[in-house]
C-alpha cells in the first residue's frame, strides 16, 4: 500500500500528474459526480473536500482571508512559546535551501500563518493568494491545503496542485507536519513547505515532519526547565507561606504543584487544567483574562472560593518571559470572627507584609497606595536600610501593572562605561566580545511594568540625559542602532542622598529631577518610628523560628527594652539581621542580651543612669515614682506591672525610656 500522506512519488512527469488532478477536481466541483473519482483520488483528499463543501467553501476562491492585523500578530509573536523555539530553527533551515522556490512557514493551531521565510520572487508569487503572515490557511476558510488539513486530519500531508479545493491554490504543491504540544499532545502549530508544484519534491514532507519533531523536542526542553523552575519557586513559596496553601500553575493554567489539602480538597492533580475547574473559573476570568490596565484585583476584592481566601496571586516569570503564577489561598475561617471577607483580604493584599503604623510611617504608606494606581513616576527616599526596594516592589504588585516584570538596577553598581548598554541594550557587533544577537537593554525587559531604579543620585552625569530622553520620548535605541523601540515603564527611583542639593551642587540634572519628582515619598528611618520596632520584631522573629525550626520562641524583657532604646543605624535591615543572629544562637525559649551580635552591645545607646529630665513636671515625677514601686514590687516583671496598670507593654516600654529606666 502506498503512503497515504503523500501526492506525489517522484518529480517524473509532474505536468501528467497535474492534469489527471485537474480532472478530477473538475468532475467533483463542476460536475457533482463523486462516485467516478472514488477509487482515483486519496481518501484523505476526498474527505477534506467533502468537509469544504459542507462548510461552504468557494471552490472558485482565489485567495484566503486576513485573520490578522500587524498589532494583533505582533502581539502574538510576544507572547507565543511556538514561534520562539521554532523562528531560530526556521531561520537556520532556510539559509541551507534558498533559492528551492519553496516557503518555509510556521502556523498556529488555528491555521494562521505566523512566521514565513522564502525567496522575494516566490513570496510575491504566494501573496497573490493571500500566502502570508496573518493569513487564515485553516481548512474550513482556504480550503483542502496542507496547513489545514493536517490541523484537522492531525497527521502529516502533501497537497498538491488541484487537490487543493480552492482554484486559486492550484499552481502550488504544500507539505505541512502538525506540532503537537510536549504535555497536552494536542496539535499548537504546523510546520509547512510550500513551492509552485513544477518544483515539488516528495522528500519536504518528510523534511517538515523532521522539522516538527525537532521543535517539539525542544518545547519539551524549555517546557522541563520552566516547570522545573515553577517547582522551585512552589517549594521556596510554601517555606514563606507555612500556614497557608499554595497553588502554582504554568502560563496554560495547568497545576504544577499544589498544598495537599488543596489538592485533596479540589480533587487536583499534576496537569488539571485549572481553567477548566467550575471552582477556579471565575478567578481564572477575573485575574488572568481581565484587561491589562485594568485596577480591578480578585485579592482586593475578597476572592472566596469554598473554604478558602484568595490572599495573593502573583505571575511568575522565567527569563523575563511569563511562565506561570502562584496563588495563595488561606483557610476562610481560621481565628476569624468578626472581620468580614473583603476586611480580611484588605488586610491580605499586597501590603500586609509592610509593617508599622506609626504617624509618620503611615502617612508615607498611605501616599504610596494612593499612588500605585497611577502610572507616574516616584522618588522613594530614605536611609540605607529602610525598605526602600520592599516598598517599590509593594506598589507595583498594587498598580495595574502587577502582571507584568519589576526589574530592579542599582545605578551606583554599574561602571559609568557600561550605563548605557545595560539601560538601553545593544545590537549585534556593536561591541567586541558582545552577546552574537544583541542585547535588550532593562528598558525593554521591563516593558509594561515596573523598573526601579535604586542608588539614582549615584547615577553618571552624563549617564543622565539618555535616562531623561527615555522618561520624556518613551522609548529607546539600542547602542549601534538608529530604530527607537517604543516603551512602557512606570519608574520608580530611590535614594539616600539629597537630590534638590546635588542639583544645586552639579551633580544631578535638574531637568531629570524634576521629570522623576512627580511624586516623592520619604520613608523615615526607624529610630524616629519606635512604636513599630515591636511589631516589625514579631514579624522577622516569626519568620526567623520557621526558617531555623525552632520552637516557640520570645524575646526577653531586657533585650526588648534594648531594642526600644537603641538607635538603629542601620534601620530595618540591621533589626532583621539582629534577630536572625539571635535565633541562630539562641538555645532557650527567650531570646537574651547574650544571643544579640557583640557589636551591638558594645556600640549601643545606652541609657545615662543620672537623671536626664530634672525639669519634669509633679505628674511626671509621682508617675515615674509609682512606677519604680511597682517594678520593684514584682521584681522587675514588666508584664505583671502592665497587668496591674491595666497597659499595654508596649505602652509600658515607652515610660520606661521617658523616665530613663533601664531592666535589671
Amino acid at each position: 500500500m502506498r503512503n497515504p500522506y503523500l501526492s506525489i512519488f517522484s518529480t517524473h512527469d509532474l505536468p501528467s500528474k497535474t492534469k489527471e488532478l485537474e480532472n478530477l477536481w473538475d468532475m467533483y466541483v463542476v460536475k457533482c459526480r463523486e462516485e467516478a473519482i472514488l477509487d482515483k483520488i486519496r481518501e484523505s483528499v476526498l474527505h477534506s473536500w467533502r468537509r469544504c463543501h459542507h462548510a461552504g467553501v468557494d471552490p472558485a476562491q482565489l485567495r484566503t482571508k486576513q485573520i490578522l492585523t500587524d498589532q494583533e500578530l505582533n502581539h502574538l509573536l510576544k507572547t507565543s512559546e511556538i514561534y520562539r523555539v521554532a523562528k531560530p530553527i526556521i531561520d537556520e533551515l532556510f539559509h541551507k535551501m534558498s533559492e528551492t522556490g519553496h516557503l518555509i512557514t510556521l502556523s498556529d493551531q488555528n491555521g494562521r500563518i505566523i512566521y514565513l521565510k522564502g525567496d522575494p520572487p516566490t513570496i510575491r508569487s504566494a501573496e497573490k493568494m493571500n500566502f502570508a503572515a496573518g493569513m487564515d490557511w485553516s481548512e474550513s476558510t482556504a480550503g483542502t491545503n496542507a496547513i489545514g488539513t493536517s490541523i484537522v486530519t492531525k497527521v502529516p500531508i502533501q497537497i498538491f496542485s488541484a487537490e487543493h479545493f480552492c482554484h486559486g491554490c492550484h499552481p502550488w504543491s504544500c507539505s505541512s507536519a502538525p506540532i503537537f504540544h510536549p504535555v497536552t499532545q494536542e496539535i499548537i502549530g504546523t510546520i509547512d513547505f510550500t513551492g509552485i508544484w513544477t518544483h515539488a519534491q516528495p522528500h519536504t514532507l518528510g523534511l517538515a515532519v523532521s522539522i516538527a519533531q525537532l521543535i517539539e523536542t525542544k518545547l519539551a526542553e524549555s517546557y522541563l526547565e520552566k516547570t522545573c523552575h515553577l517547582v522551585e519557586t512552589f517549594f521556596r513559596s510554601t517555606d514563606k507561606w507555612k500556614t497557608d496553601h499554595v497553588l502554582v500553575l504554568n502560563r496554560d493554567f495547568f497545576v504544577v504543584k499544589s498544598s495537599e489539602k488543596l489538592a485533596h480538597f479540589f480533587k487536583l492533580s499534576p496537569a488539571s487544567k485549572l481553567s477548566n475547574h467550575p471552582d477556579f473559573q471565575s478567578l481564572i476570568k477575573d485575574y488572568i483574562h481581565a484587561p491589562q490596565d485594568s485596577s480591578s484585583n480578585p485579592v482586593a476584592n475578597a476572592c472566596l472560593i469554598q473554604n478558602f481566601l484568595v490572599i495573593d496571586i502573583e505571575p511568575i516569570y522565567f527569563h523575563k518571559a511569563l511562565a506561570g503564577y502562584l496563588i495563595v489561598l488561606k483557610d476562610a475561617d481560621a481565628g476569624r470572627t468578626s472581620e468580614s471577607p473583603s476586611e480580611i483580604a484588605a488586610q491580605a493584599g499586597p501590603w500586609a507584609e509592610v509593617i508599622g503604623h506609626s504617624k509618620s510611617f503611615a502617612a508615607a504608606i498611605n501616599k504610596c497606595r494612593k499612588t500605585a494606581s497611577s502610572n507616574v513616576p516616584i522618588i522613594v527616599l530614605g536611609e540605607s536600610g529602610t525598605g526602600k526596594e520592599k516598598i517599590a516592589r509593594t506598589i507595583h504588585r498594587s498598580s495595574n501593572k502587577h502582571r507584568k516584570p519589576f526589574l530592579a538596577i542599582n545605578c551606583g553598581a554599574i561602571p559609568k562605561e557600561l550605563v548605557s548598554s545595560e539601560l538601553f541594550g545593544y545590537e549585534r557587533g556593536t561591541f567586541t566580545g558582545g552577546m552574537a544577537g544583541g542585547k535588550k537593554g532593562i528598558f525593554e525587559e521591563a516593558n509594561g511594568g515596573t523598573l526601579f531604579l535604586d542608588e539614582i543620585g549615584e547615577m553618571p552625569l552624563d549617564s543622565q540625559i539618555h535616562l531623561l530622553r527615555v522618561l520624556q520620548e518613551r522609548e529607546v535605541t539600542r547602542l549601534g542602532s538608529s530604530q527607537p523601540i517604543p516603551v512602557d515603564v512606570r519608574i520608580i527611583a530611590a535614594t539616600n542622598k539629597n537630590l534638590l542639593a546635588l542639583c544645586k551642587n552639579g551633580g544631578f540634572r535638574k531637568d531629570l529631577f524634576y521629570r522623576l519628582n512627580v511624586v516623592s515619598v520619604t520613608i523615615p528611618p526607624l529610630r524616629e518610628r519606635k512604636d513599630d520596632i515591636l511589631p516589625i520584631t514579631n514579624y522577622f522573629l516569626k519568620q526567623f523560628v520557621e526558617k531555623y525550626e525552632k520552637s516557640s520562641l520570645s524575646i526577653s524583657d531586657h533585650a526588648l527594652s534594648f531594642f526600644l532604646e537603641y538607635s538603629w543605624p542601620g534601620n530595618i535591615r540591621e533589626l532583621q539581621n539582629v534577630l536572625e543572629h539571635a535565633v541562630i544562637f539562641s538555645e532557650s525559649s527567650f531570646i537574651k542580651m547574650e544571643h544579640l551580635p557583640s557589636y551591638l552591645i558594645e556600640n549601643g545607646n545606652h541609657l545615662s543612669t543620672d537623671d536626664a529630665v530634672a525639669n519634669m513636671s509633679p505628674l511626671d515625677a509621682e508617675e515615674k515614682k509609682i512606677l519604680l514601686q511597682l517594678l520593684e514590687e514584682s521584681g522587675w516583671n514588666i508584664s505583671a506591672v502592665a497587668k496591674k496598670l491595666n497597659i499595654a507593654r508596649s505602652t509600658l516600654y515607652r515610660k520606661l525610656k521617658k523616665y530613663r529606666l533601664r531592666l535589671r
